[in-house]
């Protein structure tokens, strides 16, 4: 007994529990290598395929020379080589190339010699065909390369146009570019050949089944007439609310100058400086309100319009001019409820006026397009700018948005 246990541990059991401490020891280098990738950031799209095709030793080329105790383990272990994707015959190769797009076969040809010859231009030519071709470069952009199969974001484009067929330019890129067929009140036509609508509140096309339905048109039976020029989503909700915040507001002026006018006509009756323009105020204030119904899209109605408001806002001066003058001069006097009254609703009608020929300016000045906020390139403080501009829009006419002025 003594002498077989003397014979295990022997000089020749020696190789087998090397063998054991070698395989015990890869174990835990490749659970330390597992752990460290699980502990890797996260990468985008474009450094997975990068990584995933990275450049490996070619199939039939020798392993690298392992070290004498992991080469033993190695054959005990009979463990495959990795697969990688250089590992792929080429006709596979060719058979993923026809799935990629323009963006993601660019991506490729930078990755490695091999994938930069095999997407060759020539090469793309006899691997897709001549209108397989054309097809997959009309569905991409020619300024940002984004693919849209459908061809829904991207404006249409013909023979004529330079680049051809890589020619076609998506919504996004045409804002940036300020292109002219993305102009409110006029009609662009999309990639898939149908003819739309701009957007009056974020400038964008009105793609089928995205805008508001129009009323029957009695001449074509089961077809409408085209709708109002918005989204019916998130711009007609926005427009709706702008005519309500106006409405509202309407009413609110109409009770400020009549409440003004009559606060004079009570207690301000001998006062020329506040009764004279109060009363007048009163008068344009009703003309004014006639404009709202009948001004229609002709500029020259919003020009009367402005001068009318030029008028009332010159009027309430005077009377808060008076009030005030009469509250400093007389610093022993009270001031009672009546003349601090006046003097807020007169300060509230003139500083409402004001806002009104901000807004009206705004109306005669951008006729009115108020859809650069919502280009891609916008900046904060022109983005703040236009805001502005919408509010003071919102203020004056928001129905002016949906006319475009003629210049009479």
């Amino acid at each position: 007994m003594a002498t077989t246990a003397t014979s295990d541990v022997g000089p020749g059991a020696g190789a087998p529990f090397s063998s054991i401490i070698t395989t015990v020891r890869r174990s835990l280098t490749s659970l330390a290598n597992k752990g460290k990738q699980h502990a890797r950031k996260p990468e985008d799209g474009h450094a997975q395929i990068t990584r995933l095709i990275a450049i490996q030793p070619k199939p039939n080329s020798p392993p690298h020379p392992p070290d004498s105790e992991e080469s033993s383990a190695g054959k005990d272990s009979h463990e495959k080589p990795p697969l990688h994707l250089l590992a792929l015959p080429t006709e596979l190769l060719n058979n993923i190339l026809r799935h990629l797009n323009f963006v993601s076969i660019l991506e490729l040809r930078k990755t490695c010699r091999f994938f930069h010859t095999l997407a060759s231009p020539p090469q793309l030519r006899v691997l897709f065909g001549r209108e397989q071709l054309t097809t997959l470069l009309l569905q991409h952009c020619k300024t940002c390369l984004v693919h849209d199969p459908f061809r829904s974001n991207l404006l249409s484009c013909s023979h004529e146009d330079e680049g051809w067929p890589l020619a076609s330019q998506c919504v996004d890129c045409a804002l940036v570019a300020n292109d002219e067929r993305l102009k409110i009140g006029k009609r662009v036509k999309l990639g898939t050949e149908d003819v739309v609508q701009i957007c009056r509140w974020c400038g964008r096309p009105i793609r089928n089944h995205e805008g508001v339905a129009g009323p029957p048109d009695p001449n074509s039976p089961g077809t409408r007439r085209d709708g109002r020029p918005f989204h019916k989503g998130n711009c007609y909700r926005s427009y709706n609310n702008s005519l309500l915040f106006f409405f509202i507001l309407g009413w609110v002026q109409l009770t400020l100058g009549i409440t003004g006018a009559g606060l004079s006509w009570r207690y301000w009756r001998g006062a020329v400086m506040v009764f004279a323009p109060s009363v007048t105020s009163f008068l344009l204030l009703w003309i004014v309100m006639g404009f709202l119904f009948f001004r229609g899209s002709r500029k020259r109605a919003y020009r009367y319009t402005l001068l009318l408001e030029l008028a009332i806002l010159g009027c309430w001066i005077p009377p808060v001019y008076y009030i005030s003058m009469q509250i400093v001069n007389h610093p022993e006097r009270d001031v009672d409820a009546a003349m601090q009254a006046a003097l807020a609703l007169f300060g509230l009608n003139l500083l409402f006026r004001l806002f009104n020929v901000m807004g009206n300016v705004v109306i005669l000045c951008s006729t009115p397009d108020l859809t650069p906020r919502k280009k891609p390139n916008a900046g904060l403080f022109k983005r703040a700018i236009y805001k502005l501009m919408l509010w003071s829009v919102a203020w004056t006419y928001p129905p002016s948005v949906e006319h475009r002025l003629s210049s009479v």
